[in-house]
Order: structure tokens, then sequence, then C-alpha cells
């Protein structure tokens, strides 16, 4: 659930939120509660009578079996219109500062008076309410992951999550649930910081006849089981490369023909994450990940005069568990490093001396499995953009500020400040541009590492983030890896990039074979 710092509101913001009479779902029970215990926010629950719908024999099975949607009495069955009178003498004209309509009321017309900020209401991309029977239905199973904006009477967009999902539809509506705590939260700390969320035209897609919605759900699953497929007979082959240019020039188009690819492919191992050292143009940092353990390490590359790897040595901290992603960057004449030590629930920072021996600085997040951390500096601030794996893989973006780079670093506000498996998690080094700031992300509309999505940030302070996608680096088809491109990191007048291809390798198929019959075997012993 998003937090907040101490609020610098001078006046509560007061939302109405409107839940069915009679019965109302368990997810809508925990929104109302949840935005309740917003700092800054005053809520109330008004009880309506929501539009009638007829529900068929296949949603009631779902509904029965996804606790989320298990019907909930309620003892509160007066008319809505005087609780509408009741409840709304918050100021002298009986306005909210938000109405926020959880029930999908029959006509919303009567209260859009009572707010100032309108109406607002979670709609899938067809603009069906989530308490309808099949939100989000479409874009689930398409795929190509979920969708849920938060629309202001009925035509303004305020903020947009969009999330990884399986074309398993019942399993995949959680993640919807989960989602409306953030929307409804982001839009409502907006206001307790004296801003108002962005406002988009929303225009709802066409709904699909039957036919359609058969041939999307069937190619959706056909995505599905090709990427399971995938994922239990072949592997992620990653490969290092070097582009002449400097990161700016990613904003232009072709850039993935520019390419120069470093060595060829290894049977036992492939490298990663590449990151230069500031100052050279020989020496750079990446991760070098054995298929056999299935666990990455840290490496040091010295390339030759023409651009091979010529000489590989360990690095980094020699801590246990998977360590990839060393973000190194310079400051005030020092080079540092921050290594994604994830499993570790924590994110440190790292001293590189002279001779590339690396020394423990600070830790900057605990208990937090933070993801390709990157570090940029902005408006007299540190930044530490990352992916907290607690909340999704690859679909959310957290921010934590600091004034001093060991700290103490605080949370931002909105947190997580976006969903969208498209353009969230880290891809590598934030640069400025005609005093632009651009962020690089991953873009993972059908699985990890697919492309980078280049973000013009355009706010970011303690209390608010917006970014927009501006353009793509997406991998040359017909290249040496074709699959997926996930790191863009600056490296003086040149750029660091990896690519990816799926192929067959023996050594991780045996070691997931192992692992996956292991399980099984323990589970017929139990």
């Amino acid at each position: 659930m998003p937090c907040t710092s101490d609020s610098d509101a001078a006046a509560p913001v007061r939302a109405a939120v409107l839940l069915p009479a009679g019965r109302s779902r368990v997810w809508q029970e925990r929104a109302a509660l949840a935005l309740a215990g917003l700092p800054g926010v005053q809520c109330r629950v008004v009880r309506v009578r929501a539009a009638p719908r007829e529900h068929d024999a296949q949603w009631r099975r779902w509904a029965a079996a996804h606790p989320e949607l298990q019907e909930l009495r309620v003892d509160d069955e007066s008319d809505a219109a005087a609780l509408a009178d009741a409840a709304g003498a918050w100021d002298a004209a009986g306005v909210w500062d938000a109405v926020i309509d959880l029930a999908d009321v029959a006509d919303p017309a009567p209260w859009r008076a009572r707010s100032r900020f309108g109406v607002w209401q979670p709609l899938d991309a067809q603009g069906l309410h989530l308490a309808a029977p099949y939100a989000g239905h479409a874009s689930i199973v398409s795929g190509r992951g979920g969708e849920l904006t938060l629309v202001r009477d009925g035509a303004t967009a305020l903020e947009t999550m969009r999330y990884y999902a399986d074309p398993d539809y019942p399993r995949a509506l959680g993640r919807a649930y989960l989602g409306l705590l953030y929307l409804l939260a982001a839009g409502l700390l907006e206001l307790v910081h004296g801003g108002e969320p962005a406002a988009a035209a929303f225009v709802a897609q066409a709904p699909r006849s039957r036919w359609r919605r058969l041939v999307a759900g069937l190619r959706g699953r056909w995505r599905s089981q090709l990427r399971r497929w995938r994922g239990q007979w072949l592997s992620e082959s990653w490969m290092i490369g070097v582009v002449d240019a400097p990161i700016e020039q990613t904003l232009q188009g072709r850039f993935a023909e520019r390419i120069r690819w470093l060595g060829g492919r290894d049977a036992l191992q492939y490298r990663a994450d590449p990151f230069g050292l500031p100052g050279q143009d020989r020496l750079l940092y990446c991760e070098t990940y054995d298929y056999r353990e299935g666990v990455g390490r840290l490496e040091r590359l010295r390339l030759d005069a023409d651009g091979a790897v010529a000489q590989a040595d360990p690095a980094g901290p020699q801590r246990p568990g998977h360590v990839s992603y060393p973000y190194v960057f310079e400051h005030a004449g020092q080079t540092y490093a921050i290594p994604e030590t994830a499993q570790r629930r924590c994110c440190e920072l790292y001293e590189i001396d002279a001779h590339g021996r690396w020394r423990f600085v600070a830790t900057l997040l605990d208990d937090v499995a933070a993801a390709d951390a990157s570090l940029f500096a902005w408006e007299g601030r540190f930044w530490l953009a990352y992916t907290d794996l607690s909340w999704g893989a690859f679909d959310n973006l957290c921010l934590s500020y600091a004034d001093d780079l060991r700290g103490p670093w605080r949370r931002h506000a909105r947190h997580p400040v976006k969903l969208d498996h498209r353009s969230s998690r880290p891809a590598g080094t934030p640069f400025v541009h005609d005093g632009a700031l651009y962020r690089p992300a991953q873009d993972c509309t059908g699985g990890y590492g697919q492309a980078v999505a280049l973000n013009r940030v355009r706010l970011c302070t303690p209390q608010r983030y917006r970014e927009d996608v501006v353009t793509h680096c997406r991998p040359d088809p017909r290249g040496r890896n074709p699959h997926g491109l996930h790191t863009v990191s600056a490296w003086g007048a040149r750029t660091l990039v990896d690519g990816k291809r799926y192929v067959f390798n023996l050594h991780e198929l045996g070691r997931k074979l192992r692992r996956r019959y292991g399980a099984a075997a323990q589970t017929v012993g139990v």
C-alpha cells in the first residue's frame, strides 16, 4: 500500500467511497479500509444501490472460488439518497473533494455535483467497471497483460496501471484488485500534496464480438504456452555489445543495428548487465551467469585494442546468493557501484579504488528486494530508481531519495510511483539531454527483457512523479540477439548494451529437470 512522508497539505482531502448496500465484495471493503488509512485523507463510506447485473454460471463459479470476490452482507440497507444527505455535510455546500465509485452506481450524475474533482471509477480498457462481471477479461486473455484506469466522470483518465498477467483470467484478478489500491492512493495523494492527478482523455476500446473474444483468448493462451515452453526447454543467452555513440543517441532510430557484439556464446555461462568504468575505455563490469548453478556473479572485463574481451576477473562483493546489475557511477572524483543483491533483501553502496577493489560504504535500502537499482542526481537530490520484487518482477517502479549519497534514504510518498510492465523496471543509466531527464526501462510486454523503453521524466519531487515513454530501443530481428534487449548504459562517448537469444543449453536444462522432478518427488513423499 502506498505511504507518504509528512503531508504538506493545509487541510485533509475528503473523499466519499461508494460501496454497495446490502452485499459487497471483499475487494471493495478492503479498498475502502486501505483508503481510510492514507495520511492526509479522510474517507467516508456511503452505501448506495449498485446497478443490477446478471451473473452467468461461469462467473458465479469464479466468484465462489476467488476469496476477493466473496460477498459480505452489510446490515445498512438505507436509501442511497438519505445516506448522501447525511454524509455530505463536510462543508457548507455539502461537497467532497472526490467521490470514489467502487459500486458501479447506475447514475453517477448526482454525485458529480457533490465533488470538486468529479466521480472516480476504476474501468478496464473497454470501459467496463471493475465491479462488473468479466472486468479486464479482454486485455488479460490477450496474453499482453491487464489494464486498469482510474477515470473521472467517464471521460478523463487520471491514473493507469498495466500489469503482466497470465491469460488465466481468475488468477489475474487478484493483481487487478491490488493495483486498484495503487490507483486510488496515487490519485488522492496528488490532491494531498497540492496537485491534481494527471488528466488525459479516456477512450474505451470498442467491445469485441463473441468470436473475436474467442480468437483473442486462443491467441493469448498460445502466447502463454509458448512462453512456458521456452522457460522449460530453452535458456536465455545474453551477450554484451558496444555502440560507438553516446547514450543520448538511443533517442534516435536504428540504434540496434549499430551494436558491435563482444565475443561468442558459451555453453557454461553468459554475460549481461554491462556498466563501463568511468574514465576508462577498456574496463567494464558485468554479470556472469552460470547455467549449472543458476547464480550470477560479477566480473571485471578488460578489452583489447580491437574491442574484444582480453581478460575477465571476479569482482564485486563476495557475498552468497545471486549478484547482478553492477551499477557503476562517479561522484566527487570517486567511483562507486550499487550491485543488485535483491536475494538478500538489501541495496548496498560500494567504493571502487584504483586497483579495482570494492569497499563497502553504506546500506542504502534495508529489508527491500530492490532489483536493478539505478542512481541519478536531479534538482539537488540523489534518487534511486528500482523495482520492488514484493510488488512484482518487472511491472513496478519505486523511488527513494536522499540529500547525501550515504543517506539517510527516504521512500517516495507514492510507493510504487508507477505500475506498468511496459516501462517500469530500470534498464541502465538515466541521462540528461537538452535539459530533460531520460530514464531507460525494460519493456516486458510479453515477457522479461524484450526491449528498452526510454522515458522522459516530467516531474520528480519527493511527493510526485511523472514520466512518459518517448521511444524504444528494440533488438534487431535479423541480428545475433533478436529476442531481447534490457540494458543501455552510458560509457563516455560510447554506450554498452546487452542482447538475448533463446538457445538450447543442456547444462541449464539438466538443472531445471533436477529441480522440477526433485520438487515433484518431495511432494509425493509428503
